[in-house]
């Protein structure tokens, strides 16, 4: 199979894949437990109107362009903030909030994107160009991706007990909304990096289902850690293959790989009775 992955471009698609399946993965396991699905799905969908106004401002003149790349993550991080303000100090319902900033950011981005010039490139916005990754796109992705599970190991016993029971968490000293803002901002760092690279309607189904499909047939808090992460990678990989192999997008090949990974652990869920994990107990705490 390896012989198919001998020009430049699949090796550096293949390499990213490689890096970021894990790191998603694992990421995408606090996303769920926490119920965050839906948020990292409005950031990413909310990005189409940095596309724009990084375009539109000229602070950005090529839209898969490392300027653009910049532009992305800062909106990515400001829109992420903005949403956990609004669930910390309004009382609106965090879905309300979601829902909101999703189809508002998108309304705008698609607009601002028809206005300009070039907006026939808004597949590529979509749906991701891995392809066109350059060789500094990997690392900096490497980098991206050690930043991040620095972040998790650092704060794994922290968010576990915030998922198990915030209210303990707090008694614990957990400062608890320096993590939340932490987390969030952890999380648009991710979409706004990648988002180039595998689209805007993609990216949160490479962090939410390997976690999902983990979670079908995972024990365990920490089985379910390395199972997001493996399939993350396998994903990646085999999603990159059917693209070169099958003349497919490599974006939507790679979901497809996810969901395929997702159907297959559901069966093997209900075949040894699993699927059930909820959330983790107080007492695998101990054991992460």
């Amino acid at each position: 199979m390896w012989e198919i992955f001998q020009t430049p471009e699949l090796e550096r698609a293949l390499l990213i894949a490689m890096i970021a399946g894990p790191i998603m993965g694992l990421l995408g396991t606090f996303i769920t437990l926490r119920g965050m699905a839906f948020f990292s799905d409005a950031i990413s969908h909310a990005a189409l109107t940095g596309v724009g106004l990084g375009v539109a401002l000229h602070l950005a003149h090529d839209v898969y362009g490392p300027g653009m790349q910049l532009v992305l993550i800062v909106f990515c991080c400001i829109v992420g903030s903005m949403m956990a303000w609004l669930f910390e100090r309004t009382s609106l319902r965090a879905d309300t909030v979601i829902a909101f900033s999703y189809s508002g950011a998108v309304a705008l981005g698609v607009i601002l994107i028809s206005q300009l010039k070039g907006y026939q490139s808004l597949e590529g916005v979509l749906f991701g160009e891995i392809l066109f990754s350059s060789n500094q796109d990997v690392w900096m992705i490497l980098a991206l991706s050690a930043f991040v599970f620095a972040f998790l190991l650092l704060n794994m016993k922290a968010l576990l007990l915030c998922v198990v029971h915030e209210d303990l968490a707090r008694i614990a000293g957990i400062p608890i909304r320096k993590l939340n803002y932490s987390f969030v901002l952890v999380i648009a760092l991710v979409i706004g990096f990648l988002l180039q690279q595998l689209g805007a309607l993609l990216i949160s189904g490479l962090i939410v289902i390997p976690a999902a499909a983990s979670r079908m047939v995972a024990t365990s808090f920490r089985q379910m850690l390395l199972l997001s992460a493996g399939f993350g990678l396998l994903a990646g990989v085999l999603g990159i293959a059917a693209s070169a192999q099958l003349n497919l997008p490599t974006g939507p090949a790679i979901v497809l790989a996810n969901v395929a990974f997702l159907m297959a652990a559901m069966a093997l869920g209900a075949i040894l009775g699993r699927g059930k994990l909820n959330r983790p107990s107080t007492s695998q705490l101990d054991r992460v």
